[in-house]
């Protein structure tokens, strides 16, 4: 019996290519992100299949585990197990994840100078793994038969994607047994970067300044405060310089003759 090709053709039918379900999704990427000012990650994403599609003589999450095994990396994030009546999966949470920990190989959002760039990628012959164990048409089918819903808001205006566009954000909805894109795509403006004074990049740090003026006029108070401390006072104390003092004639009396 050979073991390696009775699993090939299980899990390819577990990828509904062998079952011919054209009408109904075998897997379903659902996404909704928000991208902060700090460049930062928080949402959440959810990668399922449906119970029917998976092997019968394994449990539901064994199931899902051999066809997640196919599927391109996602981001890394605090995950849990998904299920309902239909469906069995993963869900992954984000909350403030830094942009330079979130991108993978498919799914990136990256800052590049004044925009945010999100890219997923759809063409299954560009990633490495046991994808390239499938053969072209058995990648296509894959993607075919995926369903995705994805929303990303920026904290800035868009400037350029292939999904809907409102406001903010950038929504995705791609139904089973239709063409798909290779990539989704999304550019949106970014805020400038904070300097370390605390501005904003290339401005004058008007609040270091102003820190500094108010610093300087202590430590001139406190220098004069402190010479008026120090200084003697009395009869016997010393003229202040650039002074000339005259000697006081005492009264009835008069310089004798020489």
């Amino acid at each position: 019996m050979n073991t390696g090709s009775g699993l090939g053709r299980m899990i390819r039918g577990a990828l509904c290519l062998a079952l011919g379900m054209t009408l109904a999704g075998c897997l379903e990427l659902n996404a909704g992100l928000d991208v902060s000012r700090d460049d930062t990650v928080s949402g959440q994403l959810l990668l399922t299949a449906r119970k029917s599609i998976l092997p019968k003589n394994k449990t539901p999450d064994q199931g899902f585990a051999d066809l997640r095994r196919y599927v391109p990396a996602l981001p890394v994030g605090e995950e849990s197990r998904y299920e309902d009546a239909q469906s069995v999966g993963a869900q992954i949470s984000y909350d403030r994840v830094p942009l330079r920990e979130f991108s993978t190989e498919s799914m990136k959002l990256i800052r590049e100078g004044d925009r945010y760039i999100f890219t997923l990628g759809l063409d299954l012959s560009a990633y490495q793994g046991k994808i390239t164990e499938l053969k072209p048409s058995e990648q296509t089918g894959i993607m075919r038969l995926t369903a995705f819903e994805i929303s990303v808001t920026f904290p800035g205006r868009v400037l350029d994607a292939n999904g809907t566009v409102n406001d903010r954000s950038v929504t995705w909805k791609l139904v089973p047994n239709q063409p798909k894109p290779t990539e989704l795509r999304a550019v949106a403006q970014a805020p400038p970067r904070p300097s370390a004074a605390g501005g904003s990049t290339g401005g004058i740090p008007w609040p270091l300044v102003v820190a500094g003026v108010a610093v300087l006029l202590v430590v001139a108070v406190l220098v004069v405060v402190l010479l008026r401390r120090l200084r003697p006072s009395g009869p016997g104390a010393p003229d202040e310089p650039g002074t000339t003092t005259t000697p006081a004639v005492t009264a009835g009396t008069a310089p004798g003759p020489g």
